[in-house]
């Protein structure tokens, strides 16, 4: 069996925006410290598509058929001060 890598840019097949924390087990940002965040399906090539945050949540920055590209974004921080990242695809710039 081999390995497939998948790869870092793709196309912006569906999004929306989250207006609301997550159930559990969200462990992020609540109350009047969540910030909405977009939530879209791309499409990596010809090989999947899968749902992932966006780093934009304006609808009017968002356009079906947009390229996008994963990139790590802090999400918060542990009770001991450490940083959580989490993955997310941005939009590039042409």
């Amino acid at each position: 069996m081999s390995d497939v890598l998948l790869p870092r840019r793709g196309t912006l097949v569906a999004w929306t925006t989250q207006g609301f924390p997550p159930g559990p087990p969200y462990k992020g940002p609540t109350g009047k410290d969540f910030v909405p965040f977009g939530v879209g399906l791309v499409q990596l090539d010809d090989v999947i598509r899968v749902e992932g945050r966006l780093t934009e949540n304006d609808p009017a920055k968002l356009q079906f058929g947009q390229q996008v590209e994963l990139t790590m974004i802090p999400f918060t921080s542990d009770e001991d001060g450490t940083e959580v990242v989490t993955f997310a695809f941005q939009p590039v710039s042409n």
